[in-house]
């Protein structure tokens, strides 16, 4: 079992061109299935690396740490765990660009579905680990503990629209 310890900022946008121009990027399609005590989701994932998918579980653990645990999958099986789409919940269309920050990784997700969100992610050894964020992250609002803004929630967003 792994734990994620993330924490979660909505930006007012995008970076910088010029700072993206310096992050791997990453389309990423992200389907949420049918699950009981936690979510499970596929995604599809297209970038420099080609495209690859993955099957992910998470439960909430406390505060801002949830147990997940996640294995890459091949499109075949990525294809059939799409038949246990939950139909309640519409699929996040996004840009990921994961991009390093003094000795952390930042992960700036540009949605396209639900259009117009920006969320900043930062991966950490511990809850209460310092995030230091880098001056173009305008407006950046902490929604860690919002579980408006946890990608399951979105997505059931989109199944509502």
């Amino acid at each position: 079992m792994a734990v994620e310890i993330e924490r979660k900022y909505v930006l007012d946008g995008p970076p910088p061109a010029e700072v993206l121009a310096t992050a791997a990027s990453y389309a990423i399609e992200q389907t949420y299935l049918t699950a009981e005590g936690g979510s499970r989701r596929v995604r599809r994932r297209s970038g420099p690396d080609g495209v690859r998918h993955w099957l992910t579980e998470k439960r909430a653990l406390g505060g801002i740490s949830r147990e997940e645990i996640e294995r890459e999958i091949d499109e075949a099986e990525y294809r059939r765990l799409l038949g246990e789409a939950d139909a309640q919940s519409g699929t996040i269309l996004k840009t990921r660009h994961v991009l390093e920050h003094g000795h952390q990784t930042l992960e700036v997700d540009v949605f396209a579905a639900p259009p117009g969100l920006v969320l900043l992610e930062v991966e950490l050894e511990s809850e209460d680990e310092a995030v230091e964020l880098p001056a173009w992250a305008t407006g950046a609002r902490d929604v860690s503990d919002d579980p408006a803004y946890a990608n399951a929630s979105l997505a059931r967003q989109l199944g509502r629209a």
